[in-house]
């Protein structure tokens, strides 16, 4: 199962990650992220995200 995680960054500093729902694929998780247009989003295996193997917000962060 895959989880579609969408990666919050704040002005005054600090990011958050915020699963916004799961899927069965890894296809079926990208699909979602473009058709819902999430530009600071990823699909990652639920397991490695519970586990804490996810890629850190601020990776995503543009500033």
């Amino acid at each position: 199962m895959y989880a579609l995680i969408l990666s919050i960054c704040y002005l005054g500093g600090g990011c958050d990650d915020l699963v916004i729902d799961a899927f069965n694929t890894e296809p079926q998780c990208l699909a979602a992220m473009e058709e819902q247009r999430l530009r600071h989003a990823a699909c990652y295996p639920i397991e490695d995200f519970i586990d804490g193997y996810g890629v850190p917000a601020e990776e995503h962060a543009d500033f």
